[in-house]
């Protein structure tokens, strides 16, 4: 097949062969990037029973989007063959790495939580993998794990797409094996598994302990010389003590490796979330403590912090300022350049509380704020920053990796009334540590650590403030400790993005507030949950957006400087109020305040777009991308306005970058639908509908039926069964009208699309705002109803 082409994929070489299939690498012409596709074995392909398992599993194993697992990006069929497109990663295999000796204690915990994330992922979708080996992962050069094989997968639930209608069957690419048939590698196995008893995700948590095992001691803790011994020793034996082999290994350490390894899996980990918890904590409780002993180490006449073997904080400084450990780096010459760009890690909390993220949280989210607001620094946003919480990353290769120059990382260790706040400057160009300092305050003074370590880090990055630009790096919104908690315990809640989470945060906000009228960042939170619990259809617009306008404004009156209130009052009259004169207004006054604020370049560009200005819109992304260059949402962004300009080719190329950050981001799979339907290319449009179909939680019987309804009637008998099925559930629950108009204009039965498009427009629906661009309602710009109605929404004069 070398050479071959299958449908876009060029066939480069093969990889692989076995009773799972055939592996060969290609190249995906379309979007110029190597992929791998595994082939259905031969002996399966005209066993429509397994054909059809295999589909399934593809669909269950693409409903993984971990970073950690090896993605499926499309399936197909070629001579009658089928083969699943997954991402083809380089590196090493574990097993390889192992042969060399045993891991390090660090790396090999930052691997065992890389492998626990994904494997939690799996499992709150109800697939166990039931292999995982260390040649089962793989290693890059950026120190990401991958797995790479989910072939032995189990699905439990139904929640993964009803990949089995029995659920005591099993999947090992389109092989059914049954109760009592043992699965796996023999050396990895949990007891149950290996006794051939129902497995569930507490067996993949003794895997993973195995493999943990293995990377720390360069041995595996089950022996045997046949396979029955190897079983035996499983089933009876306790491992060797990791000590035995290193003195290097913590005592918690060890102590997480044989809670994984119980016989008894009601004494094990219960879920991976749990060990991988764990293993984090224990992380960060090694890096604070080797941070203190470094620094005792450096300034030895210092005596504010100390540190005993435990890692334990046994002291504080009694100095006025309670600063400690002040260059930690030799100093060395350097050009006196400003210093432009700035990305900061989010704080670790290594207080062993996760109640206590919201102070970590919110101390890295006010340094960022504050410092987002220098108009010669570019700061790196929230929501790309926050994809590195919780992992083990280098500090200058993330500095590279988002073009910045700088990156701050922190540590805090919350102990009583007592903070201890650990923090580093790293040069990106060297790795050279710029500054870096510890502090032990009050918990009281939690303003005061945050505006010193902004101050502090200004005057490293070299930069000339003004005084006016000083005094808003030391500006406090509040002067109470405990409404300021509050605050941030309702920025934790809402960044949790779900409805329980914003409801949390209306109640934290409203108690600060309570407790200080003028908080007006209170107020701003106030206005940003109102606003999406509108926009995610947990409340009413009627009932939301009115809020969200009114606490917006009392924020402005509090506080004018807020860029937060402007943006969020700028929403309020942009999507639901339709004063364009006034939204506009707003979200340059909130980029004025704020440059680096991603979201208000975000969305001033989709105000641009429904004003008809694409090409503006076009650079406000662009700006936003540079600030955030990892969120979905705002690469997803850049392909509308090619969209709303009917620029298709150029919209499907923006669209499938979005895809590659997250296969399952919805809109940008519903907007790539659109397009391919636009350009005539039905069956791919259909597949991307029945994608997006699926991420809004169909169930398989649904997506048979429409894509019958397809093969049956073509694109308008796919929109009938679409249409009817949305009606029949209207009955039951609230569907937005704007979604019941645009299934009408896709039938191109304009009266009835037009009779919605008016219920939407008493409900003064957000996405109304697009429809002077929106090209699905091409089909009504002849007619005068249609023309009334922009003219009332004041798209048109």
């Amino acid at each position: 097949m070398i050479a071959e082409k299958i449908s876009h994929y060029r066939i480069l070489d093969k990889l692989g062969a076995g009773g799972m299939g055939e592996v060969y690498l290609a190249e995906d012409t379309r979007l110029g990037r190597r992929v791998a596709l595994k082939f259905l074995p031969a002996s399966f392909q005209y066993d429509p029973d397994r054909r059809a398992r295999f589909l399934k599993e593809a669909r269950a194993a693409s409903a993984l989007r971990s970073p950690n697992i090896a993605a499926i990006y499309d399936i197909g069929e070629h001579e009658d063959s089928m083969f699943i497109v997954m991402e083809y990663v380089e590196g090493e295999l574990l097993s390889s790495r192992i042969e060399r000796g045993p891991v390090a204690v660090r790396e090999a915990i930052d691997i065992a939580m890389q492998i626990a994330d994904a494997l939690d992922e799996a499992h709150s979708i109800g697939i166990i993998h039931r292999d995982i080996k260390s040649s089962n992962l793989i290693l890059t050069e950026r120190g990401l794990v991958k797995i790479l094989d989910f072939g032995l997968a189990k699905v439990l639930t139904q929640q993964a797409e009803d990949v089995d209608d029995n659920p005591d069957r099993t999947l090992l690419f389109g092989k059914e094996t049954l109760p009592g048939v043992v699965l796996g590698t023999a050396s990895y196995m949990s007891p149950e598994q290996a006794r051939g008893l129902e497995v569930d995700q507490r067996s993949d948590t003794f895997s993973l302990g195995v493999v943990l095992y293995e990377m720390l001691t360069g041995k595996r803790p089950f022996e045997g010389a046949t396979t029955s011994d190897l079983i035996v020793s499983i089933l009876e034996r306790d491992p060797p003590p990791l000590a035995r082999f290193s003195a290097e290994v913590p005592a918690n350490l060890e102590w997480i490796v044989a809670k994984a390894l119980r016989k008894q899996r009601q004494e094990r980990y219960q879920t991976a979330k749990d060990l991988g918890v764990d293993l984090k904590n224990l992380k960060q409780a090694l890096e604070f403590e080797a941070n203190l002993i470094r620094t005792a180490q450096l300034e030895p006449s210092s005596g504010a912090l100390n540190s005993r073997s435990t890692g334990e904080v046994t002291g504080a400084d009694d100095s006025s300022s309670g600063v400690t450990g002040v260059g930690t780096a030799p100093r060395r010459r350097r050009s006196r350049k400003a210093i432009d760009s700035i990305a900061i890690l989010p704080f670790a909390n290594v207080s062993n509380e996760p109640d206590t993220d919201y102070l970590s949280d919110g101390i890295t989210e006010s340094i960022i704020n504050n410092l987002s607001q220098l108009p010669r620094l570019r700061v790196m946003a929230r929501s790309t920053m926050y994809r590195y919480k919780g992992k083990s990353v280098d500090p200058q290769q993330t500095g590279r990796d988002l073009g910045v120059r700088v990156v701050l990382a922190g540590r805090v260790l919350h102990r009583g009334e007592t903070l201890l706040i650990s923090t580093e400057l790293v040069d990106v160009t060297d790795g050279s540590q710029l500054w870096g300092e510890q502090y032990s305050r009050p918990l009281a003074d939690i303003f005061a650590v945050q505006e010193e370590i902004s101050n502090v880090i200004s005057e490293r990055l070299r930069l000339k403030l003004s005084g006016k630009e000083k005094k808003q790096l030391s500006k406090r919104h509040t002067e109470n400790t405990e409404a300021y908690q509050l605050y941030l315990k309702g920025r934790y809640h809402w960044n949790k993005w779900t409805e329980e989470g914003f409801k949390k945060s209306l109640e934290y906000y409203d108690r600060a507030i309570k407790l200080d009228p003028q908080f007006g960042l209170a107020y701003s939170g106030l206005s940003d949950a109102y606003g999406a619990l509108w926009f995610f259809n947990y409340l009413p617009a009627q009932e939301a957006l009115p809020k969200a306008t009114q606490t917006a404004l009392k924020a402005i009156e509090i506080d004018e400087r807020l860029a937060e209130a402007h943006l969020s009052l700028a929403n309020a009259k942009f999507f639901y109020e339709w004063d364009w004169a006034t939204a506009e207004r707003e979200y340059k006054r909130a980029i004025e305040l704020n440059p680096s604020y991603a979201n208000a370049h975000h969305m001033y560009a989709f105000f641009l777009m429904s004003m008809g200005k694409a090409d503006e819109a076009i650079e406000e992304i662009r700006r936003a991308q540079e600030l955030d260059p990892l969120s979905v949402i705002i690469s997803g962004a850049m392909g509308m306005p090619f969209y709303y300009t009917r620029q298709y080719d150029r919209a499907i190329k923006e669209i499938s970058k979005a895809l590659e950050l997250d296969p399952n981001f919805l809109l940008a799979r519903e907007t790539l639908a659109a397009c391919y339907e636009m350009t005539g290319r039905h069956d791919e449009a259909v597949e991307e509908y029945l994608k997006s179909i699926v991420l809004w939680g169909s169930t398989p019987g649904i997506i048979d039926a429409l894509r019958e309804a397809y093969r049956q009637g073509g694109m308008r008998g796919f929109w009938q069964k679409r249409l009817d099925m949305a009606l029949e559930r209207s009955r039951e629950t609230y569907i937005p009208p704007y979604f019941i108009a645009e299934l009408y204009a896709s039938l191109d039965e304009k009266d009835k699309t037009l009779e919605w498009l008016e219920r939407a427009y008493e409900e003064r629906a957000g996405f109304l705002v697009h429809l002077k661009s929106e090209p699905a309602f091409d089909n009504l710009r002849d007619d005068p109803r249609f023309d009334d109605l922009l003219k009332r929404i004041g798209l048109v004069s």
